[in-house]
């Protein structure tokens, strides 16, 4: 295994089910490749300059937003809406396969996570992994055991290349 494509916390450990790390042209064709892509995003997307601009493109290229936590307020002061609700309410309604989804036409089939604490964010996966048939991706800058694909872990400008040349391959 990739030492980058690690867990962020040594003690966790996933199970015989392990993400794949993905880089930037793998996660835009798994993107391209969704019907219903859905990104998850936090309180903490605003602590890496430039991050919440890079969220606002991907919606440009339409994957649907689901604002947590106070992250609601970046977007809309950026002009920008997103579906509303607490990371635990999102969690839980992906496992209702009654649930009509962020637009009420229906579940995303991916679900990606961008700047949410990193122990909700683990939490959220391991919930999907086990209790879903939705595929997940971590877009942070932590590699999470539980996704299905996740980034590795990588550098704060490391990761901003990334995310600039996913963006460019989802256009």
């Amino acid at each position: 295994m990739n030492p980058k494509a690690t867990s962020w916390v040594r003690t966790q450990e996933s199970g015989p089910k392990k993400a794949i790390p993905v880089l930037p042209d793998a996660a835009s064709r798994i993107i391209k490749k969704a019907k219903r892509p859905a990104l998850v995003i936090g309180s903490k997307i605003n602590d890496v300059d430039g991050v919440l601009d890079r969220v606002i493109e991907l919606k440009k290229t339409g994957i649907e937003i689901v604002a947590t936590g106070h992250s609601i307020k970046f977007l809309l002061d950026k002009g920008t809406d997103a579906f509303h609700a607490g990371v635990v309410e999102v969690t839980n309604m992906l496992t209702d396969s009654d649930w009509q989804g962020i637009d009420g036409r229906g579940l995303p089939d991916l679900v990606m996570v961008m700047g949410v604490h990193l122990d909700l964010t683990n939490q959220t996966f391991s919930t999907l992994k086990n209790f879903t048939d939705i595929e997940s991706m971590c877009l942070d800058r932590y590699f999470m055991v539980n996704a299905t694909y996740s980034f590795p872990n990588l550098t704060e400008d490391i990761w901003l290349e990334y995310l600039d040349e996913l963006i460019k391959k989802c256009e």
